[in-house]
């Protein structure tokens, strides 16, 4: 194997280069980030609203590390197309990256949800850091904001928001908070947490986005408008259309088998991109972090033939709502709910 293409900019694709390093130091990686940025945790992103980290600390590591492991990294340029038969991914200013490998770990955009609105101005994901940059600086022209959690992340944005003085309401899109990941009792605990904080819980899910060119309101599935400011979303997924029309086999994901092979010799997919039945990729990009860096050293063997089993991960903390709140936050809560 001698020259590797890692497509992405998660713990994911940071750990595959670190795999590669390992297997054989001589080989050569081009990392293209989509995201113009070096590789970050997802995770960490709902902490530079309330800046209670610093955007150098998200980073899995600094430039010198790529320079020193003579990683060439690609970024702010787009990905176009990817030949596969020649193995050749041309970018949008009329260049290409030769490759022998290709681990591919995320899309070169977002693909947002399809309710109306979603464009206008002061809608936010939590998927990529530039979107969550651009939703720092459009702060001082908001009051209040609607999150819609999936996961993690949209819960810890809500917490950052209410710490810089918004007035949150949080949708619940589905019977209960975080309903499929939590148990009803703490899902419930949760919810009591939230409302202690001073956050609004709100029942039914976003239909649609209301405004000319920026957000006015939403409308709710229950047919109730909440005026609003800012929508943070953390539903999205990788848009996957630049591999369209190729010989490489994909839908929403890329169907994978063995150790994260596609249909094609050569290419493997990890992490949110890779439609892999042990883990469906659920839409909240921060759920799949602590996954995606254990598929890499995978996929990374499976480059040079060999099948190398999956450590199994519990990808929920056994205690998540002390991932949010001091334990005696969260004592009268839960002990009123087992009770």
């Amino acid at each position: 194997m001698k020259n590797v293409v890692i497509m992405g900019q998660s713990p994911a694709a940071h750990a595959a280069v670190k795999a590669l390093l390992d297997r054989d130091p001589s080989v050569g990686i081009t990392l293209i980030s989509c995201d113009g940025a070096l590789p970050y945790d997802r995770m960490l992103l709902p902490g530079l609203i309330d800046r209670s980290i610093r955007e150098e600390d998200i980073f899995c590591a600094g430039k010198d590390f790529y320079t020193s492991a003579r990683v060439e990294v690609i970024t702010g340029r787009e990905v176009s197309r990817v030949n596969f038969s020649r193995k050749r991914i041309f970018m949008a200013e009329k260049t290409h990256v030769d490759f022998e490998g290709l681990i591919i770990t995320d899309g070169t955009e977002l693909r947002l949800p399809s309710f109306k609105g979603i464009r206008r101005q002061g809608v936010f994901p939590l998927a990529r850091l530039g979107a969550v940059k651009d939703l720092v600086r459009y702060l001082a022209f908001t009051e209040t904001v609607i999150v819609e959690p999936l996961g993690f992340a949209g819960i810890k944005a809500a917490l950052a928001l209410k710490a810089v003085g918004k007035d949150v309401a949080v949708v619940v899109r589905d019977q209960a908070l975080l309903s499929g990941m939590l148990p009803a009792a703490r899902a419930q605990a949760l919810a009591q947490a939230l409302e202690k904080r001073g956050l609004r819980l709100i029942p039914g899910g976003i239909d649609d986005i209301i405004g000319e060119t920026e957000v006015k309101a939403v409308r709710l599935k229950s047919g109730k408008v909440v005026a609003c400011d800012m929508v943070v979303i953390e539903e999205a997924a990788p848009d996957l259309r630049f591999l369209n029309d190729t010989e490489l086999a994909v839908g929403e994901r890329i169907p994978v088998s063995g150790p994260f092979r596609t249909n094609i010799p050569g290419v493997h997919a990890i992490d949110v991109v890779c439609q892999d039945e042990a883990l469906q990729f659920t839409g909240a990009y921060s759920l799949d972090t602590a996954m995606g860096v254990l598929q890499a050293p995978v996929a990374v063997a499976g480059l040079w033939g060999d099948d190398k089993a999956l450590t199994p991960v519990d990808l929920l903390p056994r205690d998540l709502l002390g991932t949010f709140f001091h334990p005696e936050e969260l004592a009268p809560a839960v002990s009123e709910v087992t009770s």
